[in-house]
């Protein structure tokens, strides 16, 4: 079903060795269900899709730590996870900034630093180093899923919402400095 080659996992089950994989497929499949609850909102608060992103945010937190734990990384999950976590950010910052809960800035920044890196992987020097996550990246991600989870259940221009999600909007762009800086330093040697 997914491609967990060249990975050592004896001993465990086939259920257990892709349960990180089928995780990371659930969010990739909750980001059009968490769109049309967010959309049918009118701009309202949705509780609905405030628990449907919460969700597929702990499957994130879920399908790394299994996959480290277990010993079952995959290219399946190297590949899927970070565009999975970059969908369902993404598209919560739209939709947030459609209904006027976040300054245009914000999805400026994030949506402008993901299509930099997704360009990158154009060259081939940058694809051959790969997407590596950075402890900062992932700070970032967390902190970021944070902000947008408040940014739907709490009041426009709430102060801590703010805080929080320009907490995350600094450490991603750091985040995607750095990794900018690795491809670099790869491609001079």
């Amino acid at each position: 079903m997914w491609d967990t080659s060249g990975v050592d996992a004896p001993g465990r089950s086939p259920l257990i060795r892709h349960l990180p994989n089928a995780l990371t497929t659930l969010r990739l499949a909750a980001v059009p269900v968490f769109a049309v609850l967010m959309l049918s909102a009118h701009g309202a608060e949705s509780p609905a899709a405030a628990a449907v992103f919460a969700f597929a945010a702990l499957t994130d937190f879920l399908d790394g730590e299994l996959s480290r734990r277990l010993s079952v990384q995959s290219r399946y999950g190297r590949i899927l996870d970070p565009i999975a976590d970059r969908l369902l950010i993404d598209v919560a910052v739209i939709l947030l900034y459609l209904d006027d809960r976040l300054p245009l800035a914000i999805p400026v920044l994030i949506l402008g630093r993901d299509a930099v890196l997704l360009a990158s992987l154009a060259f081939p020097w940058a694809r051959d180093h790969g997407v590596r996550i950075n402890p900062i990246g992932k700070a970032g991600t967390l902190v970021m899923m944070i902000g947008l989870l408040l940014a739907m259940v709490t009041p426009r221009g709430n102060a801590a919402t703010e805080i929080v999600l320009w907490s995350g909007v600094i450490l991603l762009l750091a985040a995607g400095v750095l990794y900018a800086r690795a491809v670099l330093r790869a491609r001079h040697g």
